[in-house]
């Protein structure tokens, strides 16, 4: 199965209506050190929103994974089990399907990379299967087409592309957060309105400006948004005997939280302002 760059995913709005985005990365969800609580109050926040899954969803740390495996990293209820990956996997599989939210993408991060590399197993497309979502590559484009409807939910000819370019990430930083990296990659792609990223397990949003030329051959500005999606597994266990990886790397403790998009669509009337949209993220 080819998996393609770019997804297309459809959405009709109401009068009024706005379209909610949650992407998450990082999850590490099977892990030891998930934050299952935090998780589910804020899926359950979040009800009714398009989520995306940018990788790491799952930890996969095996004891071949010299660097970062230990008996501790496991979930307990799938510790010391023979069947322990396919445990894992429908660990992970119930703990996202509960929320009931509706999943549009599911990408590899460099754990679920480094596990099809030396395990021949494609958990990415797996969880796909099983959320009934899309599967895209380490990164790509999610392009939402907005089509506006009537009251009655009768569809009109309009639409408004949301163009969400995305990374599981590859950038770091103490300060930075990866946005230097991130910013540099990024420039490579044209028509994106917001570039998501992870890995770092950092949490930010940084908005800047963009310009592209109208049909009518105006200037046109436009905002452009550079989002670090977070992390949902803590560097320090409750006992201290148990060490996480990110502990002995020394690196900083990271909030538990994710990113939102809002989008809308504003109709300019019919003195030459037609349809246009608005968006924002925030944390």
């Amino acid at each position: 199965m080819t998996i393609p760059r770019v997804t297309t995913v459809d959405v009709y709005l109401k009068p009024g209506e706005e379209l909610r985005i949650t992407p998450l990365s990082d999850l590490h969800i099977e892990s030891a050190n998930f934050e299952l609580g935090a998780f589910d109050r804020l899926m359950k926040e979040r009800e009714g929103h398009r989520v995306l899954l940018l990788g790491d969803v799952m930890d996969l740390v095996v004891p071949t994974d010299l660097k970062r495996w230990r008996s501790s990293v496991q979930d307990s209820s799938i510790a010391g089990r023979d069947d322990w990956f396919n445990a894992a996997l429908d660990l992970a599989v119930e703990r996202l399907a509960k929320s009931g939210a509706q999943y549009d993408l599911v990408i590899p991060g460099n754990h679920e990379d480094e596990y099809i590399k030396r395990h021949g197993t494609d958990v990415t497309s797996m969880i796909a299967r099983e959320l009934r979502c899309s599967r895209g590559g380490y990164s790509g484009i999610i392009c939402y087409v907005l089509r506006p409807t009537s009251a009655s939910g009768e569809p009109f000819k309009h639409s408004v592309k949301l163009p969400i370019l995305y990374h599981h990430g590859a950038w770091g930083g103490r300060v930075m957060k990866g946005f230097g990296g991130a910013r540099d990659w990024a420039r490579a792609f044209d028509n994106w309105a917001i570039f998501c990223y992870g890995h770092n397990h950092q949490a930010t949003v940084h908005r800047e400006v963009g310009f592209r030329v109208t049909p009518k051959g105006r200037l046109e500005e436009f905002p452009r948004y550079f989002v670090c999606t977070g992390s949902w597994v803590e560097n320090f266990s409750d006992d201290g005997k148990n060490t996480h990886y990110a502990e002995r790397a020394g690196h900083m403790p990271t909030p538990r939280c994710a990113p939102l998009i809002r989008a809308k669509l504003i109709n300019g009337g019919g003195n030459g302002g037609g349809w246009r949209l608005e968006y924002t993220v925030e944390i």
